[in-house]
Order: structure tokens, then sequence, then C-alpha cells
């Protein structure tokens, strides 16, 4: 039988990680299966450095315990331009009620960079809090009726925290169930009165004394029956009757109610406007007999100032904020009401925004200035706060700031609020649009970049970016990738992934977890996106001896070299510098690197939880060697996608492959070369995926040097004059298709360049 023989290149590695490729067609520069090996853009693989703390980390009492962990509320934000100081910024850690401050412009955190800590004593635990930067202020919402403002002053070192609620004005007014007929005729007009349409009276403009014919201020209300016999309509305000008296010559002139006018008048069809009072979003009855009260007492001529109206609130309060056109905007609250009417609002889909924030106090007032029944100030300003419903939406669960839209992520869409015309959002000028009908799942799995923002969904990963149009359009990040892999991520895990993006790797990470924090079916997953090469990689973080470490998210800082870092004696004379800090000495291998992302950490103490940061930085691949100076080895591999090399109906052999790595020994140890790389290879055929199909070739040792060297002493440089190692390797077996598997060796690096293939072929079926 004649052969045929070929030969593939393979050294553009860079497709990553995809599932949704046919067997008998996978591309040749993926992989079906990996972890914890980096992916690069010049199409090479390293192994990933071990994650660890950050060095001389100190560790923070975070005031819960580990049997409580699983209920904690934890978060992170970043406070930006800290009392208008553009160049400040703090890292804000939140563990149920309390607050840790960190100094992001230094290079060791929890040991220069503690700030202090604050507890939000009236605010809830076990809530993930959401917050805005705004004029210098840190905003933080709980769900609850109370949003908290903190303050720090640069000179004390202290933070201070205000509290205060939703205002807006009374735009619904209260259903009147004493005398229906005024909800259904606008023009009625009742012999007796109601507190509800009493109330809506004085809401609706009648809330000022007015002067009668006789130059007395009295209550206007009160005129108008005692003139007319009856009371005002809900399509009447007080400027219809308002005219000035005649006087005589040389006397003042004064403007008084003249009843009269109102019944010449009588007839309109339209409700007269509501909103002359500024009552509390969430508890509206309550602050409506209290301004109702304070009213009464600044006007007394009105007369009684105690009132009875239902109790009308809305559980809860904004679960999410954001800053965006110079306002604070508040969303995510409940659709349920508590004693309320016909009338009282369904907040779940209402996005309130304050008036434009030139000072603390502006911050919640989610209301215009102008009284809405004057005839005066009646208009609305464009630095008028106020309400946007999103109409359709359900579980608003975030809102995000990208670029002039304001994104509006809820549970079954995506809405964006952005200026009407071509200038930017104002109170008069805005428009709402639904861009998407995916929904998002995870608040913290959102992630910014540029002009994107990427989210998790139930069914994907999606992007919201422009379009060809300039218009923002969502689109599946995972369908034709890694859409399988996504699928088999618990629901509960999806629910809780936070992410962040690295600027100077242009990478997106997202963490989540397989189970209960520091239990031991815990564990700790990071799936990696590369912008460049819209690639998708993974890793796993190594559990700690007794589960006693938790990575819980990252975050980008500023920008540090993580330097190398080593478990023994190094050879060479490089400094070493892990985040500033000096740490030892190194050889030249695995520069240092440029890198912005840290991550909080969990450490358990005695049952007691410690907060600390970590990032990816040592050299021998040992997750959290300096927790006990053993570490655990976060062991690297890589399963191809299987090859039909253009043909699936022939049987094929591979008499020989060439594996190309980078070198990476340097120096010497004792007998041996420091930094020494490591690579096991098999081959897998005719789509195998056990070990009981008898079709996995052996591991064999392919990171070979061609050349054996002899060690002269501590002061060989281990220098071979080449960059590359090359080895020549045979593989057993024959099938139709063939995969290669890729693991590396504890301690040891790897660092994988391409590899090359002679591959014989039977020419006939």
């Amino acid at each position: 039988m004649t052969k045929k023989e070929t030969r593939a290149e393979i050294n553009t590695f860079i497709q990553g990680l995809i599932t949704e490729a046919s067997p008998l067609n996978f591309p040749v520069n993926a992989s079906v299966d990996e972890d914890n090996f980096e992916l690069n853009r010049d199409g090479t693989r390293d192994r990933r450095l071990g994650m660890d703390f950050e060095p001389s980390n100190v560790l923070i009492d975070s005031g819960i315990t580990t049997s409580t962990v699983s209920s904690a509320a934890i978060n992170t934000f970043k406070w930006y331009s800290i009392n208008g100081l553009i160049t400040q910024e703090f890292l804000v850690a939140q563990v149920n009620k309390s607050l840790y401050f960190f100094d992001m412009e230094e290079d060791n955190l929890t040991r220069d960079g503690y700030k202090g800590t604050i507890a939000l004593t009236t605010f809830p635990a076990e809530v993930r809090y959401s917050f805005a930067a705004l004029e210098g202020k840190l905003v933080v919402a709980a769900g609850i009726s109370s949003i908290a403002t903190v303050s720090f002053n640069d000179t004390t070192s202290v933070f201070s925290v205000t509290y205060d609620t939703l205002k807006t004005r009374d735009v619904w007014g209260v259903q009147n169930t004493t005398t229906p007929s005024y909800e259904t005729d606008d023009s009625y007009r009742g012999t007796t009165i109601s507190a509800q349409h009493r109330y809506n009276l004085v809401n609706q403009s009648w809330g000022i004394p007015r002067k009668n014919k006789a130059n007395t201020l009295v209550n206007p209300i009160t005129q108008y029956f005692n003139d007319l016999g009856v009371y005002p309509s809900n399509s009447e305000v007080i400027w219809t009757g308002l005219q000035f008296q005649a006087v005589t010559a040389g006397a003042d002139p004064f403007e008084r109610v003249y009843t009269n006018l109102f019944t010449e008048a009588l007839g309109a069809t339209v409700r007269a406007p509501k909103g002359y009072f500024v009552i509390d979003v969430l508890n509206r009855g309550t602050s409506r007999a209290a301004v109702y009260a304070n009213n009464s007492t600044k006007y007394p001529a009105l007369g009684t100032s105690t009132i009875s109206l239902p109790t009308d609130s809305t559980p809860g309060g904004a679960t999410c904020i954001n800053s965006f056109a110079g306002r604070v905007f508040y969303a995510g609250f409940n659709g349920d009401v508590v004693g309320g009417d016909i009338r009282s609002p369904i907040l779940s889909d209402h996005v309130f925004f304050s008036k434009l924030v030139r000072s603390p106090t502006d911050i919640n007032k989610c209301y215009q200035d102008g009284d809405i029944t004057s005839r005066e100030s009646s208009d609305l300003l464009d630095t008028d706060g106020g309400f946007i419903r999103i109409a359709g939406a359900r579980g608003i669960i975030g809102l995000y700031n990208l670029e002039t839209h304001l994104m509006v992520l809820a549970t079954n869409g995506v809405w964006t609020i952005t200026g009407g015309a071509a200038y930017g959002f104002t109170a008069t000028n805005y428009k709402v649009s639904k861009i998407s009908i995916f929904g998002a799942l995870a608040p913290e799995s959102v992630v910014l970049e540029g002009g994107r923002l990427f989210y998790w969904s139930e069914d994907g990963i999606y992007v919201i970016a422009k379009g060809q149009s300039g218009d923002y359009e969502v689109n599946s990040i995972t369908t034709s990738t890694i859409q399988t892999f996504y699928e088999n991520i618990a629901a509960t895990s999806k629910s809780k992934a936070t992410g962040a993006y690295d600027p100077f790797t242009k990478k997106v990470r997202w963490i989540y977890k397989s189970d209960q924090l520091f239990s031991s079916l815990a564990e700790t997953r990071e799936l990696v996106l590369d912008l460049v090469l819209n690639a998708f990689y993974t890793s796993t973080i190594q559990k700690a001896p007794g589960n006693t470490i938790e990575v819980m998210s990252a975050f980008s800082s500023k920008s540090f070299n993580t330097g190398n870092s080593f478990t023994g004696v190094a050879a060479g004379t490089e400094d070493v510098y892990v985040g500033g800090e000096q740490v030892g000495i190194a050889s030249d291998i695995r520069k240092s690197g440029i890198q912005s992302l840290r991550y909080l950490t969990l450490v358990s103490v005695s049952g007691a939880l410690k907060l600390t940061f970590s990032y990816y930085y040592n050299n021998n691949f040992l997750d959290w060697y300096s927790y006990d100076s053993a570490g655990v080895d976060a062991k690297a591999f890589l399963l191809t996608g299987s090859q039909v090399a253009s043909d699936s109906g022939i049987d094929k052999q591979i008499p020989y492959l060439i594996m190309h790595f980078r070198r990476t020994e340097s120096g010497v140890v004792g007998a041996l070369p420091n930094y020494q790389s490591s690579c096991k290879v098999r081959s897998q055929w005719n789509w195998s995926n056990s070990v009981n199909s008898n079709k996995w070739g052996d591991l064999f040792q392919a990171y070979r040097y061609r050349e054996p060297r002899f060690v002269t002493g501590s002061a060989d440089t281990y220098d071979n004059g080449y960059e590359t190692i090359i080895s020549k390797n045979k593989l057993r077996g024959r099938g139709k298709a063939f995969a290669l598997y890729l693991e590396t060796e504890p301690l040891k690096d790897c660092r994988i360049l391409g590899w090359n293939l002679t591959l014989n072929a039977n020419t006939i079926t």
C-alpha cells in the first residue's frame, strides 16, 4: 500500500479555547480543553505564574468569620477623584456593613495603602452595595430608603458619612376613595371634602394662603367653599381665580381670590398639574403627611396641620446607582407597594436621576427646582432632576456609563438612556431605547472597556458595542467559541461571577466559583478573554492547605512591575522587585512584566477572615507559596482539537513530531541548571476521549537538549548559545484523526513556540 507524506507547521496557536467546532473540522490553532496556560499574541503559550499574596502583605481583619462568609456581602469599587483630586484614587472593599479604603497609588496596598475603614451602621449587612463617585464624594446604595454619602478629609485622613433619602415631587397624589367621582370626573365639585382630596388640592397649587376681598389671608379652599358651596375640582388651579382688587386712588393694590371666575372657567377636562410637595420616593404616605403639616405650620392661615393618608410605601430602595451626565442615577427598586392605592407608582421600571450635582446636597434631589404648580417657575430646566420609566424593564440590576449613553441592564433586556439631540443628557432632552432582549445575570460580571461593555447572561457572554451604523448593538461572544463550556458553568456560579479589565494586557478576566467559599469542593476558576485576539482561555487558582484562602475578585490598579519571584536561592545578579519591593535576585528568565490587575483575597485565620491582595508572580508556578513556604503546583495542560489532515477516511501515522520551546535555563544551583522547563506530550488517536480506548500514547518528555551540557560551576550561566530548544520525537499509534495533549511538570516552566508534524497517510480508504 502506497503512502503519502505531508508536513504541518503549527506556530500560531492564537484562537484559544474553542468548544463549538466539529470534530471533523477543528481549527488547528485552537484547543478543545486547557488550563493555566497564558495565551500570547505571537501565537506562543506560556505556563502562567503562581498566584500569591503581595510581598510583605498585611492581613486586615474583615469583621466576619469563616462560618458566616457564605452569606456575607463582599464587593469592590474604585473611587476616583477624591475631593476633586484627579490623582487620588481609592479602592473601596465592602465586607457587609464595613467599607475598607486603600490608596491605589501605593505599590503595596495592605501595608502602605490602607487608609482606614468606616461602618455604615444604618445599612443592612449581607447586602451587596452599589457605588457611584461624583463631586469628590462616594455615594452608596443598599436597597433601602437611605442613601449614604461618604467624604474623606485629606487633612485628618478621616472618613465620614451622612445619610439621606431620595426626594421627588409628588406627581401622583392620592386616590380619593371617599368620593370616587373625583377620580372619574375631573370637573366634579363635591359638597364635602375628604382628607385625600384636600391633600390633592394643596398639592395642585392650593397650598398657599390668598387674600379675600377684605384683604385678609385665608385658606383658598375654604373661601371657595364659602362662596360657592362646593369644593374645587381636580381640573382647577388657584391661578384661574386670582386677580388684582380695584382700590381707591392712593391705596396699595392687592391680589385676591375671585371665586366667581372658577365657575366661569369650569369645564376643563385636563387634570391640574401636581407636584407642589416634594416627598420621599419610597415612603410616600409618611412624607406626605409630614410635608402637609410643615406647610400648614409655615402658613397658619391654612388651619389644621394634621391629615390622614394611606401609608403608601415601596419596600427596599435603589439597588444600583451610577454617575452620568453630572448626576447620580438610581434604579433597581422593588415593584411592590404597601398600603398604597391606584395612583401608587410601581417603581421597578423607574430610573430616578438627581439634579445636576453642584454640591453634595444635590445628590438625592430627584426633582425639578421650580414648583410644577406655580405660574412663575413651573418650567422644567436642563439642570433639574426627575425620573424616567423604562417601559417593559423587569429586574434592573445595573446602570453603566458607556461614553454618551447610560446602559440600563435588566434581567429581560438592555436599554440605553442618552441625550435626545446632538448634545448630552438633560432633564429636558433625553431618549430611551431598547437595544436587546438578552438580559444580564450578574452585576459584578459587567466589564467596561473603552467603548464596549461585556456582561454575563443566562445563555452566554454578551458585548455591547457600536455597530457599523454607529448605534449600539448587543452580540454574543460565546455562541461560536465557548458556548458549551459556558453552559456547563453552574447557574449559581454565573450569578456570582466577577469581572475586571486589565488595560495593560488588554484582557478581561472573570472569576467564578464552583461551590461555597472555603469548602473542600470550592474551585476558583478564571475565564480570560484576550480582546486583541478575541480568544478565550482559562486558569484554575489552586486551593491552599486547609481550604484557607479564597480569591474573590480582580480589579485594575496603577501599573506595577511584577518582577520575578523564586522559592529557593536564585542565580544571577539581577535585582528583582515585586510591587516595588526587592524580593531577591534572579536571572533574566521570565522578564519582569507590567500589569495592573490585583485580586481581593480572603484568608481564614483561626476562623476569622482577613483581607489582603494577591496577584500572579510566583516564578516557580506555585500558588500560595508565601502562605506555608511550600505552595501548590498550578499544573497547566492543553489538548488540541482532533485533526484529520483534510481526509477523515484514511489512517495516518506521525513518524516524527518536532517540538519548539523557548529556552529558560539560566545559571546553576548545585549541579543542576536553574529555571528549568519541562513539557510532557502524548498523542490521542481517532477522537478518543479516554484511556480506555487504547488509542492514547504514553507521556514522554518533549523538552530536551539535543546535546548534553556539562556544568562547570556555580558561575556557569548555562548559556548554550540558542534561544530555542528543539526536540525530535517519534509518536506511536495510528488513526483517522489525531490530537496532542501537553502538560507541565511541578516547579518547571513551559513556554511553547509551536511544533511541526511529519504525517504519513494511506492513499486509499
